[in-house]
């Protein structure tokens, strides 16, 4: 009932709502002397080069399945055992994990109006039981670094930020860890600069429900040399970076870049479907998912795949 509503609601309506609820999450946290400090895209990805850390990423998503709140009809169910490990991954300290949350709670005005509307009635809604599960003295790295185009006002500088991501498997052994019509780097150049890729394809939905076997492939694919493993699996890679951390693998949750990339490759200014690839965001055409077209990337792509793991 409340989305046919919103349907015949103006958006410089529900704009100008989002904006009051927002400020009021702002004066609240205010309030509460609980305003989270995010480190920018910058220090977010230059950290990452320079110690080598591993990532786990805290979005509006994750947030929702650790209060056990995740609307009806995602990839992922919510599940106590769900909660649990995201709250365990929220309050791990270790230096060799970067905690990320999204960098929208000391602003929006980077964001384009589109996002603005989302994050305020999002953090209006929600915002202060999330901030009140954060730790003041702890730094925090911003989650949207997976996110440099799509959401962004400015998008001029989208090209440089991509190159700078790069740099973060450029010439390493990568083992990409995601769901099975995902397809992270193909059909692009984004994983152009690695040594070799290969590839562990899980189930797309509630993944989770499968995390022993996906990580006990992964340590298996780990086990000979330095390799980075790669996670687009929504929770479950926020859950398996904190873990293989601790086993000195760097891992990083990676979400939603590549698919981040072609927007930006195909000059979009609003989320739409891309050939070949999964977009969780997009349900118009975004499932619907085609085999790969070219025969020289289909067999390149099949040759990368190490493991299946299966619902």
């Amino acid at each position: 009932m409340k989305k046919r509503i919103s349907k015949f609601v103006p958006f410089w309506v529900k704009l100008f709502i989002a904006m009051c609820l927002y400020r009021i999450f702002q004066l609240r946290m205010i309030f509460e002397r609980k305003v989270p400090k995010v480190n920018d895209f910058e220090h977010t990805v230059n950290y990452i080069i320079k110690n080598g850390v591993s990532v786990s990423r805290f979005g509006d998503g994750e947030f929702k399945w650790m209060f056990q709140n995740r609307e009806d009809g995602n990839f992922e169910i919510n599940s106590p055992a769900l909660s649990n490990a995201l709250k365990n991954t929220l309050n791990k300290r270790s230096k060799n994990l970067m905690v990320c949350i999204p960098d929208v709670f000391s602003g929006l005005s980077q964001y384009n109006e589109e996002a603005k509307e989302y994050w305020g009635i999002c953090l209006g809604l929600n915002g202060v039981s999330w901030v009140r599960k954060l730790d003041n003295s702890k730094p925090y790295f911003d989650t949207q670094f997976t996110r440099p185009y799509m959401d962004y006002k400015d998008k001029r500088n989208a090209g440089n930020k991509f190159q700078a991501l790069k740099l973060i498997w450029k010439d390493r052994d990568v083992l990409v860890v995601e769901g099975t019509k995902s397809r992270f780097g193909v059909g692009n150049d984004l994983l152009s600069n690695t040594r070799s890729v290969k590839r562990i394809l899980a189930p797309s939905t509630n993944a989770f429900e499968k995390i022993d076997d996906i990580r006990n492939k992964i340590l298996q694919e780990t086990s000979n040399g330095d390799v980075l493993v790669l996670l687009s699996l929504g929770p479950t890679a926020t859950v398996l970076a904190a873990e293989l951390s601790e086993k000195n693998i760097q891992s990083i949750d990676i979400g939603h870049v590549d698919i981040e990339y072609s927007w930006y490759l195909m000059g979009a200014t609003e989320k739409v479907p891309v050939a070949g690839k999964y977009v969780n965001e997009v349900p118009n055409g975004g499932h619907e998912v085609n085999e790969i077209s070219n025969q020289d990337l289909n067999n390149k792509y099949h040759s990368e795949v190490v493991s299946i793991i299966s619902k």
